[in-house]
């Protein structure tokens, strides 16, 4: 720390004058939307559509498998088993799959627009753990000399256990840091923070909600009579009503009124269809927040026009997709992937995202057979099927070869322009020039 002097770039949190310029939110805490209702991690996550949209995004990443790969060459080639990177993809730490993982640090992301993991090194450099750390828990700190530092507070026992070597304020280097839309190349813009209050209306209208089950709930109907019921007759009334017509059992049971007893049932007014509008409205706006369309949050009939494949593929390609590119350039430039020799990428595998139902994926199969694309064995392999004797064979189609050429590329017989000045052979015994065409 004595190359300069260190100044905090989140300044406890606040980056500006209204304290969201950058998105930071402060420390471990929250910041209140303009509904009152205070906006952090804890809180924001307890939103359903919230929720929903950080895990379907997050293990959707997670399921796209990590890869070490030469950077010249197809993505078919062998990955790379032994280079030090490829067990942590496997297991980045000793608590932790690569799915729970990448979920915890892309789901830090989603929310904060930060995650950031402390990499852990052997005696000569090379990776050997990345332990995740919650955004809440790390400020950047940058130098005078254009150095960047992270604070990393260590919560729990196991924590302070693995970081029991690192000092408080950790190098760049060692630090795995996921960064969304920045104003400054070191800070990405908190999700929550600039969503504070498309989140704050929803937790408002989840808390209206439950409070009006709790204390103002509509009672499904009333009991009318033109008659003067005393109090204990109503009350014997209203009990026998509610034996007969409360719980799973009564459902469907018929009643039988006395006295001219009627029952008139209750109905939504227009303020309480407006109620239920606005809860579906915050559904749509919270998965503009985060890119989800709203078939994957279980809203009914938002397909569309389009296919289920097709807008699974366009939610793949538009949300998916830019995620994976993020998460493997960084992966390329914190350890200098691309510079060594020989040079490497990371590729994560999107192909189980899209993976269709039976039917289709048979008749792709077929179609990448005959169309000289895969080998029949290839095409098994997809289908988690043993490989067949002969099946290595890739097949062309018989009717397709290069124009004026039979399929082992020569000439084809009889083809070809005869030289200039000779002239065309004899066909069934005519003489040349005589006009005879020659019997088929």
């Amino acid at each position: 720390m004595s190359r300069g002097a260190v100044q905090s770039v989140t300044k406890s949190g606040y980056a500006d004058g209204d304290g969201f310029g950058y998105g930071q939110l402060p420390i471990l805490g929250g910041v209140p939307s303009s509904t009152g209702i205070n906006i952090s991690q804890a809180t924001a996550i307890n939103v359903s559509t919230v929720y929903a949209c950080i895990m379907t995004r997050a293990k959707d990443v997670a399921r796209c498998t990590p890869r070490i790969l030469p950077a010249t060459g197809a993505r078919s080639q062998e990955p790379d088993t032994k280079h030090p990177l490829a067990k942590i993809f496997k297991r980045p730490n000793g608590q932790q799959t690569w799915f729970e993982f990448c979920v915890q640090m892309h789901a830090g992301f989603l929310l904060r627009g930060n995650a950031y993991a402390v990499i852990l090194r052997d005696g000569r450099g090379n990776p050997t753990e990345m332990i995740p750390i919650n955004p809440d828990a790390v400020t950047v700190r940058e130098a005078s000399d254009g150095l960047v530092f992270y604070n990393v507070a260590r919560y729990g026992l196991y924590q302070m256990h693995a970081l029991r070597n690192l000092a408080f304020t950790i190098p760049e280097e060692d630090v795995f840091h996921l960064k969304a839309l920045s104003f400054n190349a070191l800070i990405g813009v908190s999700t929550i923070g600039i969503a504070r209050d498309s989140i704050g209306v929803a937790m408002g209208l989840d808390q209206q909600a439950a409070r009006f089950m709790a204390n103002g709930a509509r009672p499904s109907g009333v009991l009318m009579t033109d008659k003067a019921l005393s109090t204990a007759a109503s009350d014997r009334l209203r009990d026998q009503w509610n034996s007969l017509r409360a719980g799973i059992s009564n459902v469907g049971g018929t009643a039988i009124l006395e006295e001219g007893v009627k029952f008139d049932p209750l109905s939504l007014t227009s303020v309480d269809l407006e109620f239920i509008a606005q809860r579906k409205f915050q559904i749509e706006d919270i998965a503009r927040w985060w890119g989800i369309p709203l078939h994957k949050l279980g809203v009914a009939g938002e397909v569309g026009k389009l296919r289920l494949d097709q807008a699974d593929q366009a939610y793949v390609n538009a949300t998916i997709m830019p995620d994976l590119d993020m998460w493997e350039q960084k992966f390329i430039q914190k350890f200098d992937l691309d510079t060594g020799s020989p040079a490497y990428i990371a590729d994560f595998d999107e192909r189980r995202l899209l993976r269709a139902e039976e039917a289709t994926r048979i008749n792709n199969q077929r179609l990448k057979v005959m169309s000289g694309l895969a080998t029949p064995n290839e095409c098994r392999a997809e289908e988690g099927l043993p490989p067949m004797p002969g099946g290595d064979v890739l097949m062309f189609p018989v009717n397709i070869a290069a124009l004026g050429s039979d399929v082992s590329g020569s000439g084809a017989d009889g083809a070809g322009r005869p030289q200039a000045g000779d002239p065309p052979p004899p066909t069934n015994g005519s003489v040349p020039g005589d006009g005879a065409q020659g019997l088929i």
